[in-house]
């Protein structure tokens, strides 16, 4: 049987001089660290109605999935054609990268913070590199378990520290003690999420050697939204009609629009002129901003310990990332796995 050819190249763009490459790189990353705080009003909090979590990330990829296949069939068809023997993969990724991610993801940001998923989510290059010791025999440099063990430290502080600050200022008619551990599981929820989206940025690798970034990430929204879809309806079953509030409404079109299509767009352009392992350091900003806009946001309170946190956790992302001939270090920059994050860094 003739294996069904590969997806031709897209056409030749003008290149971009390189300024002006770190300049949108930058860009995107600083629309990527609004994520947290956006994702918890879309999700809704005790003051403001949402969509829920499982909702908004069935609508939010959804939506993205069907613009961006509408796009590449206007745009280059020839890009989003699938060999057969790649399908399991794409459907693979999916389940990881998507569907298994977003629940975890989604339904732990519903239980925490905006400021304490920003310093969690940082310290998603430290778990690939971790996967890529164990499973794809990388070598364990000096450089690397330095930066495995002080992002791992320092997401324990984040998660302790969060709990504490959760006990001591809980919400309205909740518990102390009920409040702390509905943080910590949260916590716990999303730290879950970032094993399956690390486990997807490995299993991408395969893909990313035969179609464009904007296809492998078109397949996966589409492909994740219909996983999320039985998880959307029990929880519409369960809790009703929903009726966002205006800032869910933006948090959401913020989400869809500036996280989704123009960030990744803009950011796939981005790495056919520069080498993605040039674009790892822009992955400091989203922790750095995103922390900040959920104290600004959310009325968060920076403790020592979760300060501490954050500097372990941005000291061990630099050690990881410092080799850029590394597999993981190019994983990260070029996004493979979608979503995020490795996601160029954003879940």
């Amino acid at each position: 049987m003739t294996d069904t050819p590969s997806p031709a190249p897209l056409p030749h763009h003008m290149p971009l001089r390189r300024h002006i490459c770190f300049l949108l790189a930058a860009f995107c990353c600083l629309l990527w660290s609004g994520a947290y705080v956006t994702g918890k009003l879309a999700i809704g909090t005790e003051e403001t109605a949402g969509f829920g979590p499982f909702r908004a990330s069935f609508f939010r990829f959804g939506i993205c999935g069907m613009c961006l296949g509408l796009w590449g069939v206007w745009r280059d068809p020839q890009s989003l054609r699938v060999r057969p023997e790649d399908w399991p993969t794409f459907l693979r990724l999916a389940l990881l990268g998507m569907c298994l991610t977003y629940v975890f993801n989604y339904r732990g940001l519903a239980l925490s913070t905006g400021t304490a998923a920003a310093l969690i989510m940082a310290t998603e290059p430290v778990w690939i590199a971790a996967l890529a010791v164990i499973f794809l025999r990388e070598r364990m440099t000096q450089a690397r378990l330095f930066g495995i063990l002080a992002g791992l430290a320092g997401a324990v502080m984040v998660v302790l520290s969060s709990q504490q600050q959760q006990q001591q200022t809980p919400a309205a008619g909740a518990a102390p003690e009920t409040a702390a551990g509905l943080a910590m599981l949260g916590n716990a929820l999303m730290v879950f999420s970032l094993l399956w989206e690390s486990a997807a940025v490995l299993t991408v690798k395969r893909l990313t050697a035969r179609y464009k970034g904007r296809a492998i990430l078109t397949y996966e929204f589409l492909l994740g939204s219909l996983m999320l879809a039985p998880f959307a309806a029990y929880e519409a079953l369960r809790e009703g009609p929903i009726a966002p509030a205006p800032a869910a409404w933006g948090s959401f079109l913020y989400l869809v629009v500036g996280c989704t299509l123009v960030a990744y767009t803009v950011w796939y352009r981005l790495v056919e002129d520069v080498d993605a392992s040039e674009l790892t350091v822009f992955i400091f900003l989203q922790p750095v901003t995103g922390t900040l806009l959920g104290v600004a946001v959310e009325g968060t309170k920076l403790s020592l310990a979760t300060v501490a946190g954050a500097v372990l956790v941005l000291a061990g992302v630099w050690g990881i990332t410092r080799n850029s001939a590394t597999a993981t270090a190019t994983a990260i920059a070029t996004g493979d796995g979608g979503g995020g994050r490795g996601q160029s860094g954003e879940i």
